[in-house]
C-alpha cells in the first residue's frame, strides 16, 4: 500500500467539511437527517447548511486558475457529496449556477468571467435559460430570438423551467441569432434587473427544494452588445460543452441521496427483528442491500473516472460525462429502490428516524430529468456511434493519460475548460484499455484463487467484444435500437471503468479492504454487466456475502459507502421504533 492511501489527503476538504458538520444522525444535530425531514415537511430551503457549507461549495467546480477554488473534480465531487447526504438541496443552495458560469467561463470575455466568479462567491446567483415548453429536448427546433439592433440585441420569445429563475442574479440565455442549425444560437449574459423585469411564474418540483424553477418572457426585452458571450453563432456549442461539467458533477447528488439510503436501511436492518432474527440476517434482506452497495459503488466509480477525466483527457467528457449521468441516476435509483424494499413502510412516513428516505428519494428522482433529459442523454451517447465503430488511435495520443486519470492519488494538471469538444477523436481510451488489462487482472486472480472474480472479468472482455461487434455492424439510423445500444453501452463502459480503477489501485486500499481485494471488483462487474445484458438481477448469494463483509465495516466504523471510504462524523446510530419489523 502507498503512503497516505488510506487516508486520501486529496479528499482532506471533504473530511474537514463533514466533521464540522457533525453527525447527520444525531436528531438534535441541524444539519442532520431529523432537519432535513423537518424543512422537507414545511418546504423549507437548508439556510442554515447553506451558511455553514456554502463558502466551500459556491466557486468549487471554477478553476482556480479563473479565481474559483477548484483544483481537482474528484475532491469537489467528494465535497459536495459531504453536504449532500445530510439534504440534497443543498445544491439548488449553493451551485445550481454551474451550468451558467461554466458557459461564461468557457467563452465569455475576462471581465465577464470575473463579474460570474465575484457573483458566486458572494452567494448570488445565476439562471440557465435554454428549454422551451414547446420544444423540450429539440434544442434546434428553440424559437426564442435575439435579433440585432442598434448596440445590442432585442430578446423576443419564453423559456421555462429555469432553475434559480426565481431568485436568479443573473441570466445566461440562448437565443436564435441566425437561420438554422447548431450555429443558429448565441448566449448572452442578462443582469439581475433584466431577468427579473422578463420573470414569469415559477414552477415547484416534486423534489429539490430551493430549485426555484421559473419561466421567462421576452418582449422585445433590449439588452446591449456586451452581454453576448463568446462569439456569434456559438451559444449552443458552449452550452453543450458546459453540461458535460454538470453532467459529471451531478453525480455528486445521486451518490449523495443513495450513501444515505443505503445507510438508513443497514441501520433499521441492524436495529430491527423479524421472524424471531436480526432483519439483517434474513438472505433476501442482505441480497437486496448487497445489491445495492454493488449499484452505489460501481456509481462511484464511474464518477471519479469522469472527474478525473475532465483534467486529463478532457476531450473525452462527451462520451464520459453521458455515460455518468446514465449509470448514475439509475444505479442510484435502483439501490433506493432495494433499500426501500427492506425499510418498507418506514420508507414512506414523513416523521420517525428513516423520515430523511423519503425526501432524498425525491431529491434523487429529480436529478434524473434536470440538465440533460434520460433521452437526450442517450441521443448524446448514440452520437459517438460513427467514430467509435471507425476510429483508430489519434497519433498524438498520450498513452499515460488513462493512468493518471485511474490511478486516484495521481496527481492532476490543471483543468482547462477550453479544451473540452464536442465529440473525441480515436476510440474511447476506456473500452480499448480492457483487452489489455482484462488479460493482467485474470491473470493475477487466477493465481490468487479468486476465481470469481476472473469470471467476472470475463464477462466483461464479452460484453466489450459484443459492443464493438455491434457498433461495427450497426447499419443505418434507428431511433429505437440506436437507444437501447446506447444505454448498454454505458452500462459496459461503467464496467470497464471498474476494472480499470481496481487495476491501477490494487496496491491501495479500497473500500477500506487490503489492496488487491476483489470483492468490490466482482460485485460491482456482475451487477453492471447484467444489466448491460438487460438483466437487472441482484447478486448472486455468493457474491452478495462476499460484498457486505467489506461493506458492513464501513457501515459498522462510519465509512463512506466509497473507493476511497472517507471517514464521516461519529455518533449514535438512529434510535429503533419497535421490537418487530
Amino acid at each position: 500500500m502507498t503512503a497516505g492511501a488510506d487516508r486520501w489527503p486529496r479528499y482532506a476538504a471533504a473530511t474537514a467539511l463533514e466533521q464540522e458538520l457533525g453527525d447527520p444522525r444525531d436528531a438534535r444535530n441541524p444539519f442532520g437527517f431529523a432537519a432535513a425531514a423537518g424543512r422537507d415537511a414545511t418546504d423549507a430551503r437548508p439556510h442554515a447548511l447553506a451558511a455553514q457549507a456554502g463558502p466551500r461549495l459556491r466557486t468549487a467546480f471554477v478553476p482556480a486558475a479563473l479565481g474559483g477554488t477548484l483544483e481537482a473534480l474528484d475532491a469537489t465531487l467528494m465535497l459536495v457529496r459531504t453536504a449532500a447526504r445530510r439534504d440534497a438541496a443543498i445544491m439548488p443552495a449553493t451551485m445550481f449556477g454551474i451550468t451558467a458560469a461554466t458557459c461564461v467561463l468557457i467563452a465569455g470575455s475576462p471581465r465577464q468571467r470575473e463579474h460570474v466568479v465575484r457573483l458566486l462567491d458572494e452567494g448570488g446567483s445565476l439562471g440557465f435559460a435554454l428549454s422551451e415548453a414547446d420544444h423540450g429536448s429539440d434544442l434546434l427546433a428553440n424559437e426564442t430570438r435575439a435579433e440585432p439592433v442598434p448596440g445590442g440585441y432585442a430578446l423576443t420569445g419564453e423559456k421555462w423551467l429555469v432553475g434559480l429563475g426565481g431568485r436568479c442574479d443573473g441570466l445566461l440565455v440562448v437565443a436564435r441569432t441566425g437561420g438554422r442549425g447548431p450555429a443558429a444560437f448565441s448566449a448572452l449574459l442578462l443582469d439581475g434587473e433584466q431577468a427579473a423585469a422578463a420573470r414569469r411564474g415559477t414552477r415547484r418540483p416534486t423534489g429539490m427544494r430551493g430549485a426555484d424553477l421559473a419561466g421567462f418572457r421576452f418582449d422585445g426585452l433590449t439588452v446591449p452588445r456586451s452581454a453576448l458571450v463568446g462569439e456569434t453563432g456559438r451559444g449552443l456549442e458552449t452550452a453543450m460543452k458546459a453540461m458535460q461539467v454538470v453532467r459529471t458533477m451531478s453525480t455528486a447528488a445521486g451518490l449523495a441521496c443513495a450513501d444515505t439510503g443505503l445507510r438508513l436501511a443497514l441501520d433499521f436492518a441492524a436495529a430491527h427483528r423479524a421472524a424471531g432474527r436480526e432483519v439483517l440476517a434474513h438472505p433476501g434482506t442482505r441480497r437486496e442491500l448487497a445489491t445495492a452497495a454493488a449499484l452505489l459503488l460501481a456509481g462511484d466509480a464511474v464518477a471519479l473516472t469522469a472527474a478525473r477525466g475532465l483534467h486529463v483527457l478532457p476531450a473525452a467528457q462527451s462520451l464520459w460525462s453521458s455515460v455518468a449521468k446514465k449509470v448514475l441516476t439509475d444505479a442510484c435509483e435502483e439501490a433506493l429502490a432495494r433499500c426501500a424494499d427492506v425499510l418498507g413502510s418506514r420508507g414512506v412516513l414523513r416523521d420517525g428516524p428513516y423520515a430523511a428516505f423519503d425526501t432524498l428519494r425525491r431529491d434523487n428522482a429529480v436529478v434524473r430529468h434536470i440538465d440533460t433529459s434520460p433521452t437526450a442523454n442517450l441521443r448524446l451517447v448514440a452520437a459517438h456511434f460513427a467514430r467509435l465503430a471507425a476510429a483508430r488511435p489519434a497519433a498524438d495520443a498520450d498513452p499515460g493519460a488513462l493512468a493518471r486519470t485511474c490511478t486516484l492519488d495521481a496527481p492532476l494538471p490543471e483543468p482547462r475548460l477550453d479544451r473540452l469538444e464536442l465529440s473525441d477523436r480515436g476510440p474511447d481510451p476506456v473500452l480499448d484499455a480492457v483487452p489489455a488489462v482484462a488479460a493482467g487482472a485474470r491473470e493475477v486472480l487466477e493465481k490468487a484463487g479468486e476465481l470469481r472474480a476472473a469470471r467476472a472479468v470475463t464477462r466483461l472482455e464479452r460484453a466489450v467484444s459484443w459492443s464493438g461487434h455491434a457498433l461495427r455492424t450497426r447499419r443505418g439510423a434507428d431511433p429505437l435500437r440506436d437507444q437501447d445500444l446506447a444505454a448498454r453501452l454505458c452500462w459496459v463502459h461503467a464496467a470497464a471503468s471498474c476494472l480499470l480503477l481496481w487495476w491501477h489501485n490494487r496496491d491501495r486500499r479500497l473500500c477500506g479492504a487490503p489492496g488487491g481485494d476483489p470483492a468490490w471488483l466482482t460485485a460491482v462487474l456482475t451487477v453492471l454487466t447484467a444489466r448491460a445484458a438487460g438483466r437487472p438481477a441482484p447478486l448472486p448469494g455468493e457474491d452478495a456475502e462476499a460484498l457486505l463483509a467489506t461493506v458492513l465495516p464501513l457501515h459498522e466504523a462510519d465509512r463512506l459507502f466509497s473507493l476511497a471510504a472517507l471517514p464521516l462524523a461519529h455518533g449514535r446510530p438512529a434510535p429503533a421504533e419497535g421490537a418487530s419489523a
